[in-house]
């Protein structure tokens, strides 16, 4: 990536993804080649801050005229806090992917969910009046709940080894939605009952992840759904995930991890910079992503 864009002079944004660890962090490679098409100087460094040390490192923004943060994990949750005001959706759910700073305060907002929705639309799902099954309580659960509920899935299940996460979801779900929402286990007996009711699942896990060690126990529940389903995953790399697969054995609409990641980018760069992104913007991040990770775009 050539970055032409980037004058690197006092006029030069520099965009912290902030983690611990951060690894061989994906967003890199979306933000700098949005920016290089954008002509935007602007360029993303992977920052890698310990926990406990976010308050030192937003007084160090402040110090040296940074304005943009984007969270990734464990730092999602424990930003909330830190700054002046977040959307509704951050503040239920207690996550943050996007930090704008200026002369009114701090901003920050969640856009997994967002994104998330706006994938599994643009990728042919039903959402309307449908039920789903949402398998993992973690950090991006709740959102991704929270935003088919105002899409108007009227019923969701919530699928989780620990089951505390998951009605802690539920709870607020029927606290601040008109959806209902039922947990239950991760046994095949509840997953099949459930899918034979669900238009939609939802993979909010690591399982199957490249370089994850575990992979779901129990994959049989897709049969079971409707052939009119979608199936949707987060995974990010491989594109072609054993979630996705399973579903495209059967025929089922799908709708990768990758989708929901280029997704996000119009929300994130509407609320950060105020610019707008275009589908071709959104396959040359797809195109940089995948000549990244070395896998095929032919997904």
């Amino acid at each position: 990536m050539k970055l032409e864009n980037v004058q690197l002079n006092l006029d030069t944004e520099l965009v912290l993804n902030v983690g611990d660890p951060i690894g061989k962090t994906n967003a890199p490679r979306c933000y700098n080649t949005l920016f290089e098409r954008l002509n935007m100087n602007a360029i993303m460094l992977p920052c890698e801050i310990k926990k406990g040390q976010l308050p030192q490192l937003l007084d160090a923004c402040h110090l040296m005229g940074i304005h943009y943060l984007c969270p990734t994990m464990p730092h999602k949750g424990d930003f909330v806090d830190l700054l002046d005001d977040v959307d509704e959706t951050s503040r239920l759910f207690h996550s943050v992917n996007a930090i704008r700073m200026d002369d009114q305060g701090s901003h920050g907002a969640g856009m997994d969910g967002k994104g998330a929705v706006k994938a599994m639309l643009a990728g042919g799902a039903k959402l309307d009046g449908v039920s789903a099954l949402l398998y993992g309580a973690g950090g991006i659960s709740g959102v991704v709940a929270y935003e088919l509920a105002r899409h108007n899935v009227k019923k969701i299940y919530l699928a989780n080894r620990t089951r505390e996460k998951a009605e802690a979801i539920a709870r607020l779900l029927r606290e601040n939605t008109a959806a209902e929402a039922e947990v239950i286990d991760t046994a095949a007996a509840a997953l099949d009952r459930a899918a034979e009711q669900c238009e939609l699942f939802a993979n909010l896990t690591p399982l199957g992840m490249k370089g994850f060690a575990q992979k779901h126990d129990y994959l049989g529940f897709v049969d079971r759904l409707p052939k009119t389903a979608t199936v949707f995953d987060c995974i990010i790399n491989p594109p072609l995930s054993e979630t996705i697969q399973a579903a495209r054995r059967n025929g089922l609409n799908t709708v990768p991890g990758m989708q929901m990641l280029v997704a996000q980018m119009d929300v994130i760069f509407a609320f950060l910079f105020g610019k707008t992104i275009t589908d071709a913007d959104k396959q040359a991040c797809i195109q940089e992503l995948c000549r990244f990770l070395g896998v095929s775009a032919d997904f």
